[in-house]
């Protein structure tokens, strides 16, 4: 999946390298980018910008390389990076809230879209990158949900909602259970745990989606960040968009909740994910 651009407000293909409210730079030389604003080790885990260089005797070649190239894109001139750039990185990697998603065609090889939406101090931004693209831009918006809410829908786009007639509870022993079955006897497992027959034929389709989504949490409090607990789900599948996240039930044990996934049940569990950290 390629990385998208906000334009009028909406998102396009990537194509300027550069502009007034973000930037698209190669994966490597977001890595350089990194090093060169100090920031090493302080980006969103989910973006996995790293130097890839294993043998030091090629270094200071990449180095070079990378910092030309970023010269010639107008990110890094002789009194350092624009302050613009500097500022957004820096957003990402001191943010004081963070979504990391994870976007997975699973049935296309290497097209893993990664996102982070950041917020610090009333400023939004979201970066995301594929195998070789690294796009960082500004989210125009005055609320932190209304950041998260624009992000989300442009790059999970619209989907049908799983005909789903309830909301469904199966335990991680069941989900496990139901993991391990072939394709041809995940309906028959389900019917048997007393779901109805319509409803296993949606699961049994959540059980190999088209796309998978991964949505967590991050929170900095006083230099220390914590993360999510729990995790929410997103399955686009040929029945439908499919949530599913965990929760802790009565008996204190780790069950699933699947439903249909319609917008509202999304911002619901996306609030779940911060309301953690209140609750610690």
């Amino acid at each position: 999946m390629p990385p998208l651009r906000w334009d009028n407000d909406a998102m396009t293909a990537a194509e300027e390298p550069t502009s007034h409210d973000g930037f698209e730079i190669s994966v490597d030389e977001a890595a350089y980018l990194v090093e060169y604003l100090d920031l090493i080790g302080l980006l969103p885990e989910v973006l996995a910008v790293y130097n890839p260089m294993t043998s030091a005797e090629l270094v200071d070649g990449w180095k070079a390389h990378q910092h030309q190239r970023l010269t010639e894109r107008g990110i890094l001139t002789s009194t350092g990076a624009l302050p613009e750039v500097a500022e957004q990185m820096r957003t990402l990697a001191h943010s004081q809230e963070t979504l990391a998603i994870r976007i997975t065609p699973l049935q296309q090889a290497d097209t893993m879209l990664r996102l982070a939406i950041a917020t610090r101090y009333g400023r939004f931004v979201v970066a995301s990158r594929t195998r070789d693209i690294f796009l960082v831009q500004s989210v125009p918006v005055n609320a932190w949900q209304d950041a998260v809410r624009m992000t989300l829908d442009t790059n999970l786009g619209t989907a049908e909602p799983a005909p789903l007639s309830q909301t469904l509870q199966l335990s991680v022993a069941d989900v496990n259970k139901i993991g391990a079955a072939s394709a041809g006897e995940v309906s028959d497992l389900l019917t048997e745990m007393g779901i109805h027959p319509r409803d296993a034929a949606v699961l049994n389709a959540a059980s190999t989606p088209t796309v998978a989504t991964e949505i967590t949490a991050a929170r900095r409090v006083d230099g220390i960040v914590r993360r999510s607990a729990t995790a929410v789900t997103i399955l686009d599948t040929t029945h439908g968009r499919v949530m599913a996240w965990p929760h802790i039930g009565p008996d204190r044990s780790t069950w699933i909740s699947y439903a249909a996934g319609e917008p509202h049940r999304l911002r619901t569990a996306i609030a779940g994910l911060l309301e953690q950290f209140d609750a610690e």
